[in-house]
């Protein structure tokens, strides 16, 4: 038997081994697809190392098109593509990995949800991390990544010693600062001090806490993908393991993974040693480097095998960064990422602000290629603005909010209502809302409801202002809620002061507000908290937000809360108001109590209105 035939056997005999020993571990891994077909759109983005803001500055960008504003996917059925090496080699300025981690898994559920799709593959950083051996190598893990996956147990301890290192005055300082390496120059160096130090315990903390947070996450993951006829994979395809099926490559690759993160966990269950066929070598799918090496010309005929061994007319590859005519380059063209006439594409660009490189994305689209790449001082003098998304009318937010199903959920703006941020999707379409679900009604001494918000939205509805965001009854799981539009691209009225920005037209701005301030004296809410109102960016138009607390069963207005003037419309529906009828709309939400007070409020402002009128005229405090 030849040699290639013996070695051709041995990885299948190994490849079956390690299946059964994958089959019992990680059972649901063995079905993980690799291939898809008849795919329009593909999005790929190559190294990352630690900088998250630069990632979102690629998939943000008009000429890419996967995230709107408030980082939500938007490019329907299109596959995202991350190509490894989210970790590692971060700067002290961009060193986020898990805040990358945490986005590709939200996104995950968002682009599935619209029949897109998001892979994020295995580089060789992830496997040093999950095999334990980055920290064996000077400036790989950084200061923050270290800390962003120690678990909070052994961070908290360790920062305890760290403070008493410190003076009274620079201990207050310190954790007034909020303990964040980012600012703290001295945490950091404290931090860098035990890294250096290779301690075992910090060393074992590390690893563990990466594995329990993303490891198991990862191991479900492909190493190589095939997209219609082109191949996504970080380091790139070797003549001999390109004879290899894909399915074999994926599946060796998560279960020797998976044996030495057991053995990190669990020393003695998996204390025989084993010899890897892919992790750790150096001509694996993760760590070749031969196709961005030496000429065109010597090895196209390799290429050529390789691609028909595949299968595949391209691939798509990262972890061969090659520096921009010495960083001065600000846009990243399609003669300096492709190779042998346009079939092997090398996207590592130095995306990380650590590398100085160009962030990139190569965009397949309908079967072309092409190469978007740009600088940020390039973006920002050609940009073009994506669409707002569209704005629903009430009645159809309503119909939205009602039929959506929950695809992402994160923490809200926080408060003691903490509310949820949930992705939802109904008909393709893809919109965030808030679910608020504390129901402490009165006589409870801390009244705080979602049944309140509700009562401010009918009231509005009631009353055709427009200011309270739609909100409809919402079960999430077992937990009963309500479900809240929430008003994107906004800024509070707070922030708008803080930043002295004027209103696009200050008349009809001011105007707005001063029938907001009737509503809120109405609903008995707080009209100091310049937070809870907002802004519209689009339009400017004004909502308000957050009504958990109001409706205190009170026949005054609310103090400090002073009219001075009402719209016409406003003023007529006041006059209008039938107290039957309120009592009606309101009686799912309030108690007999609550009602009898709003009835008593609104009779209570309207002579006053009435007074205002009397004395200073007609003209001078209603307007139209």
């Amino acid at each position: 038997m030849s040699s290639s035939r013996k070695d051709r056997a041995g990885h299948r005999l190994l490849f079956l081994f390690l299946s059964v020993v994958l089959l019992f571990r990680l059972s649901p891994a063995a079905d993980i697809p690799y291939v898809w077909t008849g795919v329009d759109r593909v999005v790929a983005v190559a190294d990352l190392h630690g900088d998250y803001d630069r990632f979102v500055f690629i998939l943000t960008q008009p000429g890419v098109g996967v995230l709107d504003e408030e980082l939500h996917w938007v490019a329907g059925k299109t596959h995202l593509v991350q190509l490894g090496d989210v970790m590692d080699r971060g700067s002290v300025s961009a060193d986020n990995a898990r805040g990358i981690f945490d986005l590709l898994i939200r996104l995950e559920k968002e682009a599935a949800a619209v029949g897109g799709m998001v892979h994020a593959l295995i580089g060789n950083h992830e496997e040093m991390n999950i095999t334990g051996i980055s920290l064996d190598y000077p400036n790989y893990v950084g200061v923050g990544q270290f800390v962003g996956f120690l678990p909070d147990s052994y961070r908290k301890a360790k920062e305890a010693k760290y403070l008493k290192t410190l003076s009274p005055e620079e201990r207050k300082t310190a954790e007034e600062g909020g303990l964040d390496v980012t600012t703290d120059g001295n945490l950091a160096s404290f931090w860098q001090k035990i890294i250096d130090s290779h301690d075992p315990e910090a060393r074992k903390a590390y690893v563990l806490g990466f594995n329990d947070a993303y490891g198991d996450w990862l191991l479900q993951k492909n190493v190589i993908i095939k997209i219609n006829d082109v191949i996504y994979v970080h380091g790139g395809v070797s003549e001999a393991f390109s004879k290899w099926p894909l399915r074999e490559i994926n599946t060796v690759m998560r279960t020797e993974l998976a044996l030495f993160q057991g053995r990190m966990r669990d020393p003695q269950q998996y204390r025989h040693p084993f010899k890897p066929k892919i992790v750790y070598n150096p001509d694996s799918p993760i760590w070749y480097r031969g196709l961005a090496k030496g000429s065109e010309e010597s090895t196209r005929s390799e290429v050529d095998r390789i691609l028909a061994n595949l299968g595949a007319r391209a691939m798509v590859i990262g972890h061969n960064f090659f520096s921009f005519n010495g960083g001065s380059s600000t846009i990243v063209e399609k003669d300096q990422v492709a190779r042998f006439q346009d079939r092997v594409w090398i996207m590592d660009t130095g995306i990380s602000g650590s590398y100085g490189g160009v962030p990139s994305a190569l965009i397949y689209d309908k079967g072309d290629f092409k190469v978007w790449g740009e600088t940020e001082e390039v973006a920002h003098r050609t940009a073009v603005k994506l669409p707002p998304p569209q704005i629903l009318p009430p009645k159809e937010m309503e119909d939205f909010l009602r039929t959506a199903s929950v695809v992402g959920r994160g923490p809200g703006p926080g408060g003691r209502t903490d509310a949820w941020r949930l992705t939802l999707e109904a008909g393709g379409t893809v919109r965030t809302a808030l679910f608020k679900y504390i129901d402490r009604r009165r006589p409870d001494p801390l009244a705080d409801s979602y049944k309140y918000e509700q009562a401010a939205y009918v009231l509005d509805k009631y009353l055709i202002l427009g200011y309270v965001p739609p909100i409809v009854e919402y079960r999430v799981d077992q937990t009963p809620g309500a479900l809240q539009a929430f008003v994107a691209n906004s800024l509070s009225e707070a922030d708008r002061k803080a930043q002295h920005l004027d209103p696009q037209d200050p008349e009809v701005f001011e105007k707005s507000m001063t029938d907001l301030r009737v509503f809120e004296n109405l609903v008995y809410d707080d009209c100091q908290n310049e937070k809870d109102t907002l802004i519209r960016r689009d339009d400017w138009k004004i909502f308000r937000v957050d009504f958990s607390e109001a409706f205190a069963p009170k026949k005054d207005t609310v103090p400090h809360c002073n009219i001075r003037k009402c719209s016409r419309l406003l003023y007529k529906k006041l006059n209008g108001w039938d107290d039957k009828t309120v009592a009606g709309l309101m009686a799912p939400y309030l108690n007999e109590e609550e009602i009898r007070a709003l009835n008593a409020r609104r009779e209570l402002i309207f002579r006053y209105i009435q007074k205002l009128i009397e004395v200073a005229g007609e003209t001078n405090v209603l307007f139209d």
